[in-house]
Parts: structure tokens; sequence; C-alpha cells
């Protein structure tokens, strides 16, 4: 639940990174400083892989405890 909410918030601060908001006088700081939107997107795919990898210990952590109920014979 962390690790989503922290990738939203990090893809919010990128949509106003590269397009700006018109409604609060924010200007698109990419054509500025493009260094920030090379960090912002690292960040990103950094947040996205570290999400898989989570979901994929989660599912062979599942796996791993209702495997040996599963093989039990009543």
């Amino acid at each position: 639940m962390l690790l989503t909410s922290s990738i939203s918030a990090a893809l919010a601060v990128a949509q106003v990174g590269k397009k700006g908001n018109a409604n609060a006088g924010w200007l698109p700081i990419c054509g500025q400083v493009p260094k920030f939107c090379d960090q912002v997107t690292g960040a990103l795919i950094a947040g996205f892989v570290a999400l898989v990898l989570y979901v994929l210990l989660l599912l062979y952590s599942l796996h791993s405890v209702v495997d040996p109920f599963l093989l039990q014979k009543s």
C-alpha cells in the first residue's frame, strides 16, 4: 500500500514537472532542468521494478504458506 502510494505521488510530481499547471501558474520545468526529469524517470522505473518484485515475493510467500495445506490428505 505504501509502495503504490509513493509511486502515485512520484507520478503526480512527474506530470507537473513535465506539463506544468496553468491554473496554479507553474511552468513546465523539464525544458529548463532536464536532469530533474531524468532523475524522476529513473525513480519511477525503480519504483515500478520494486512493485513487481514485491508482488512476486508476496505470491511466492502465499504459495509457500498455502501449499502444505493443499497437499494434506484428509
